[in-house]
């Protein structure tokens, strides 16, 4: 059992270390590395504002989480119900499941694609990620 735990503790120590630097460090108030799609194209990726939005979730700010990074955000709970069902399994030494159907990896691209391209057009201005430190 000890050798089907260990991943499970790495993905848990990597969670563990990201909450500690989140909680310890404010984008808001501190200048976090820029994203490179945005300094070179001045076009928001779909990861512009994730860093401020987990921040925001973990002070308890839903609001300014979904302001800073929507799909981030509504996506989380997706991710720790699969990091659940993870968990279970490797617990339980049952077969984990393969990827999932080409079809659903589509249709995710498909709706980080078309976030993506809304959150840079000026009518969906609240798509685009809360103001840069300085900026």
């Amino acid at each position: 059992m000890g050798r089907a735990l260990l991943p499970l503790g790495i993905v848990t120590g990597g969670v563990v270390l990201a909450v500690g630097v989140q909680l310890v460090f404010d984008p808001f108030r501190t200048d976090v590395p820029l994203c490179l799609v945005y300094h070179l194209t001045g076009l928001h990726c779909p990861g512009c504002g994730a860093i401020r939005a987990v921040h925001s979730l973990l002070a308890g700010d839903l609001l300014l989480a979904l302001r800073s990074n929507l799909l981030i955000t509504a996506s989380l709970p997706l991710v720790a119900l699969g990091f659940a069902a993870w968990t279970v399994r490797r617990v339980r030494g049952t077969a984990l499941r393969r990827l999932p159907a080409s079809r659903t990896l589509y249709l995710l691209l498909a709706v980080v694609a078309v976030f993506t391209v809304l959150r840079n057009l000026p009518a969906f201005w609240f798509l685009a990620p809360v103001s840069f430190v300085g900026a």
